[in-house]
């Protein structure tokens, strides 16, 4: 059958290639291309080294978000994600998008982003595409289509297919954090409230297609029904229900724990005097930009 393993082709250690590609491309971003940039920018020194471009915790926090990765896409999980079992692929989705990527967001320096989305084009581009509706509509379509099951077995006998599905989890992961971790370049940014609410919705909206999984009464992979029956004996039926809950559980837990902090963190800066919601120069510089296009002066 085709996408059938054993458990000896699963349980058998294979070369990490696809983590040891996520750790070099990482590497290639963070130890070469942001010091490169920091240069060329204005009053720069000639030479910049990585510790001058950012400070230790984003770099503790970048690190950490890459190794996350890598270890996603390396075996063990990759394996079980890939063609055994539909608690490890979402496990696998939900790491990915709601640990991975926003700890990879918070380690990219603020100055980087708005260097990089100075471009008139670029700029509208990222307005659009992270209005809190648009994110919404991205993330959990995303989500949707990632548990039909024609791309589950897709992603199961190609390797481009399963590439693409990575890079959109990871693209649609970072669209739908950077206004809820307030990353959006310029002034107009999400409020306290609407960031506690935006978070929340975007962990309801995608309940719905984990209830299917966990009252569904026959599996919908065929793959992994024969896979995970042949290699751990266990009823793919039994494990769809628990990636249903289990997924959800993780989901809840991240984004409802991110929620919270995100209101004792503005309750602790009010109780200290301090704007919940600061703007930064780079933000107004952003701005002023904008209108002065807008107005065409």
């Amino acid at each position: 059958m085709l996408g059938a393993v054993t458990g000896e082709v699963v349980l058998r250690f294979t070369p990490p290639y696809g983590g040891l590609i996520v750790l070099a491309l990482g590497g290639l971003f963070y130890y070469r291309f942001i010091p490169t940039v920091a240069r060329h920018l204005d009053s720069s020194p000639v030479h910049v080294r990585l510790r001058d471009a950012v400070t230790r915790r984003q770099h503790t926090l970048f690190i950490t978000g890459l190794i996350i990765l890598a270890l996603m896409e390396s075996w063990p999980s990759l394996e079980l994600a890939r063609y055994v079992s539909s608690l490890a692929y979402l496990t696998h989705t939900m790491i990915i998008e709601l640990v991975a990527v926003p700890l990879l967001l918070l380690g990219v320096p603020t100055w980087l982003l708005h260097k990089l989305t100075e471009t008139p084009f670029i700029d509208a581009l990222l307005q659009l595409l992270t209005s809190p509706i648009l994110t919404t509509i991205l993330y959990c379509g995303v989500f949707v289509l990632s548990i039909l099951a024609t791309i589950v077995q897709a992603q199961a006998t190609s390797m481009v297919v399963y590439v693409y599905l990575q890079v959109a989890f990871v693209v649609v992961g970072a669209l739908m954090w950077i206004p809820a971790l307030r990353l959006n370049p310029g002034t107009k940014k999400l409020s306290t409230g609407a960031r506690v609410l935006y978070l929340f919705t975007q962990s309801l909206l995608p309940s719905f297609p984990a209830i299917v999984l966990i009252f569904a009464h026959h599996s919908f992979y065929p793959i992994f029904a024969t896979n995970m029956h042949l290699i751990f004996g266990v009823s793919e039926v039994a494990d769809q229900q628990l990636a249903g809950g289990i997924s959800k559980l993780i989901d809840f837990g991240i984004l409802w724990t991110v929620a919270v902090a995100i209101m004792v963190r503005a309750q602790k800066q009010e109780d200290l005097g301090a704007d919940p919601e600061p703007i930064t120069w780079l933000d107004v510089e952003r701005e002023f930009k904008r209108t002065h296009k807008n107005t065409g002066a």
